[in-house]
Formats: C-alpha cells, sequence, structure tokens
C-alpha cells in the first residue's frame, strides 16, 4: 500500500507525481474537512462528493486505477493530507454481478 501526504490551503491533486493511483480504492485522512473531486478540480462551489471530515478517514471508489484525485480544504487552512492505495475492486467474469476486493 503506497501513501503520499500533500500539505495545501488550495485544490491540489493527490496522488503520485500528480498522476493517477495504481488502485480503484483510496482511503484520504486531513486534519481539516475538505472536499474532493474524482479527475477534476475540486471546488467548494460544485455538488461533489461527500464532504472529508477532520481527522476521520474516508475510503473513496475510483471506479479505475490511473484516476487522480483532487481535494479542497474547507476552510482554506494550511491541512495536511494523506491518500492511500488500499486496494483494487476486480469485476467476476464468471458472474458479471459479483466484484471482489484485493487489497495492495
Amino acid at each position: 500500500m503506497a501513501s503520499y501526504t500533500i500539505v495545501t490551503a488550495t485544490a491540489s491533486n493527490v496522488a503520485p507525481n500528480g498522476t493517477g493511483f495504481n488502485s480503484t480504492r483510496v482511503r484520504i485522512v486531513a486534519n481539516n474537512a475538505c472536499v474532493f473531486a474524482i479527475n477534476a478540480a475540486a471546488t467548494l462551489s460544485s455538488n461533489i462528493g461527500p464532504l472529508i471530515p477532520a481527522n476521520h478517514p474516508v475510503d473513496i471508489n475510483l471506479g479505475n486505477i490511473n484516476k487522480a484525485i483532487s481535494v479542497l480544504p474547507t476552510g482554506g487552512a494550511i491541512t495536511a493530507i494523506t491518500a492511500t492505495e488500499i486496494g483494487t475492486v476486480y469485476q467476476s467474469s464468471l458472474n458479471q454481478n459479483s466484484t471482489t476486493y484485493k487489497p495492495t
């Protein structure tokens, strides 16, 4: 499991070298509340995914590998944000209605 940490007060990508993750699931934790967007810039005015509460890990399903997450602290405070790749979800070829979670 690889982890990536940034410290920012503005919208920033949290990913390896600003590129996409090698996992379909990522856990985000930040010391201030944040909003996020997948493969788009996070903004406070957009109707984007749920709020990431301060100091409370949130697991995000990216859908596919190589997607990036933009995170924006809500209060404009300098915030430490850590993203950890936690695994990949694969669809079973035998049963198209099931998925299997495989930790990385």
